[in-house]
């Protein structure tokens, strides 16, 4: 490798961190923004004042989850016309996970209280981790981690909703939706293609076999915590994070 292209992957390595880092950033302000939910909308006192401001707070947040449910809908529609027009779809993909993820912030909470809120504690650096895996590691663990967060999510409604329940039900419809694009993905040599527009999503030697796996785990453990019982579930939970972990070793030690 010369001088010109150690450059050159240098200012990309530099680019995607610096993306990255923005991801990092919002998911700071984010969380800042949950403590202030924790404090005034969860732990509120008595006083009239502190109930003013709770019901100030709920009505936002029901605000801010229709106006969310419609700004994805618009960027979803707007991603798909651009793909299909030249493949460019990086604005309107990274609204609408924005949208997205300002959605299920809202939803979650206005239904699950001070569950919903830790969970959201959790969830937000997950995303941010999420950004540094897809713009620094290989887009393979991207999606590996994506499918087994899905699998975490689908345990925590297990215990939290309902084994069978409409929230654990849609976690695994999005997870066999997922898979089944990635396959038909895979038969495309990672090259997504939508009318005139093409993208590729993953490399064309990329290895799917952990993609898939991941999809089993998390089907399986989501299936043995709905049928078992609740509290089979937290520990499952403690089960993925441990694959999640392996997951990271593997594909750091594959990038050395």
């Amino acid at each position: 490798m010369d001088r010109n292209e150690r450059e050159a992957r240098r200012h990309q390595e530099d680019r995607a961190l610096n993306k990255a880092l923005i991801w990092v950033g919002v998911a700071i302000v984010l969380e800042f923004l949950l403590v202030l939910v924790n404090r005034y909308y969860i732990n509120y006192n008595t006083s009239t004042e502190s109930i003013n401001r709770v019901l100030a707070i709920q009505a936002a947040l029901v605000g801010l989850r229709w106006v969310s449910l419609a700004a994805l809908v618009v960027c979803v529609v707007w991603m798909l016309v651009q793909l299909s027009k030249n493949g460019n779809a990086v604005l309107p993909g990274v609204l609408a996970i924005a949208a997205g993820g300002l959605l299920l912030c809202s939803h979650v909470i206005l239904n699950f209280r001070d569950a919903g809120l830790r969970m959201m504690f959790w969830m937000v650096p997950a995303w941010a981790a999420l950004a540094l895996v897809y713009y620094l590691y290989q887009r393979e663990f991207f999606f590996s981690a994506v499918i087994s967060g899905l699998g975490l999510l689908g345990l925590w409604f297990v215990r939290h909703a309902s084994p069978l329940g409409l929230y654990t039900i849609l976690v695994v419809v999005v997870l066999v939706l997922l898979t089944l694009g990635l396959f038909l993905l895979k038969k495309k040599n990672g090259l997504f293609q939508l009318g005139k527009g093409k993208a590729r999503l993953l490399p064309a030697e990329a290895n799917y076999s952990l993609i898939f796996l991941s999809f089993v785990v998390s089907l399986v453990v989501i299936a043995l915590a709905a049928f078992v019982g609740g509290s089979m579930a937290y520990y499952l939970l403690y089960a993925m994070v441990a694959w999640l972990f392996a997951l990271l070793v593997y594909y750091t030690v594959k990038m050395i």
